[in-house]
């Protein structure tokens, strides 16, 4: 009976965590002047996209109804469109010489550094998805990848060559 007793009380506290969680989740309201409907093929205009954490929870026209306390973000003057996707990518690292040779030269950690730096440049310029080809240090790719998922660093999603 005091086992059945103790997985209860494991179940209700994780279902209360689990609760707690997805209340705590800040929602973030964009309005979006125009917003690009990639599906469509169309430009819609005065819409609010509902973001509940990080993920988008609707998108709704222009008198949607935002709840209260959320984050305001006015993009009504701008267009917002989806993340882009780069298929061929190569966020670590960098040719900055005429030489070929330079990425051997550089060192792993010169090599992550530049990865860190690229991957927020990236994502800034609108690349939520990376496909990373590969670079010459085995993992740094797979280490930034890592990085940006646990939130250490700024970044887009990134499928790794490893």
């Amino acid at each position: 009976m005091a086992r059945l007793t103790s997985a209860l009380a494991v179940l209700a506290l994780a279902w209360a965590a689990a609760a707690a969680d997805v209340t705590a989740q800040t929602v973030t309201a964009i309005r979006a002047g125009r917003l690009v409907d990639v599906v469509r093929g169309q430009v819609l205009r005065n819409h609010v996209i509902l973001v509940r954490g990080e993920r988008i929870e609707a998108v709704q026209g222009g008198t949607a109804h935002i709840p209260a306390g959320a984050r305001v973000i006015d993009l009504s003057r701008h267009t917002v469109l989806p993340g882009l996707i780069d298929c061929h990518s190569h966020l670590v690292g960098e040719v900055l010489a005429a030489s070929m040779l330079q990425p051997l030269e550089r060192s792993e950690a010169q090599e992550a550094l530049s990865g860190v730096k690229n991957a927020r440049a990236t994502l800034l310029a609108g690349f939520t998805t990376v496909r990373d080809i590969g670079t010459y240090r085995a993992f740094v790719d797979a280490a930034l990848r890592d990085a940006i998922n646990d939130g250490t660093v700024a970044g887009p999603r990134m499928a790794v060559a490893g």
